[in-house]
């Protein structure tokens, strides 16, 4: 019978029972198997004599430090001997938790070592897809500094040129300038072109886009060429 208020806990049971008839033991000897985290033993023995072994511990499932096992033995029993021992221990109703815990954890473990594992990418292979990315990218960021190039060095320029054609009327001074404004721009156009080309074959779905640009840059071209011909109306 096991009964307990709060963590004080008392098992008591006999140290033999009933079999037959005119029963007799020459050598018995009782394990109790108490739980993990059990401490503080006290026995009340029956009125003859019962010797106590050295505990020992026992691991089952899920134990962590195992459970205590008391050790009883006694010689020469029969049916008078048929009497209750007592054992009086502390146990804490926390460690009943040990176990749940213990199974929630390695679950909350094995899930969380499946998600990182699936998450992981573990082949050598080069991923094609991904490696096109980083290069269209590349290019498009490459096409945006061309276009920051055309607009400061040669569309910015040119403007001034004009403005300084008008002011002082030298179609000299226009002519080397915009020798060295056209040479600049060939430079830059041609790079483009040649990335615009790179960004269509690794990414058709951007061909919009380069179509667009394309347009844009023409329409550039047409305001130099008619820049070049305010100029020789200016010469005039």
């Amino acid at each position: 019978m096991l009964s307990h208020s709060g963590q004080n806990y008392k098992l008591e049971f006999p140290f033999v029972d009933h079999s037959y008839d005119n029963l007799v033991i020459d050598e018995a000897e009782i394990r109790v198997i108490l739980p993990e985290g059990a401490s503080g033993f006290e026995i009340v023995y029956p009125n003859y004599e019962i010797v106590r072994g050295a505990d020992e511990k026992i691991k089952t499932y899920l134990d962590t430090f195992g459970r205590p096992v008391l050790v009883f033995s006694a010689k020469n029993l029969e049916e008078n001997h048929i009497k209750n021992i007592e054992i009086y221990y502390k146990f804490n109703p926390i460690m009943l938790l040990q176990e749940p815990l213990l199974v929630v954890i390695a679950f909350m473990v094995i899930f969380a070592s499946v998600i990182i594992i699936v998450r992981l990418d573990f082949s050598i292979s080069v991923d094609e897809n991904k490696e096109a990315r980083q290069r269209v990218a590349y290019l498009v960021e490459e096409l945006f500094n061309n276009t920051g190039k055309i607009k400061s060095g040669v569309s910015d320029e040119t403007v001034e040129l004009l403005a300084s054609v008008k002011a002082k009327k030298d179609g000299k001074h226009f002519k080397n300038v915009k020798k060295e404004v056209d040479a600049l721009y060939k430079t830059l156009t041609d790079e483009s072109a040649a990335v615009t080309k790179k960004i269509a074959s690794l990414s058709p779905s951007l061909s919009d886009r380069v179509a667009e640009f394309n347009r844009r840059e023409g329409d550039r071209k047409a305001l130099l060429t008619s820049i070049s011909l305010s100029r020789k109306v200016l010469g005039r």
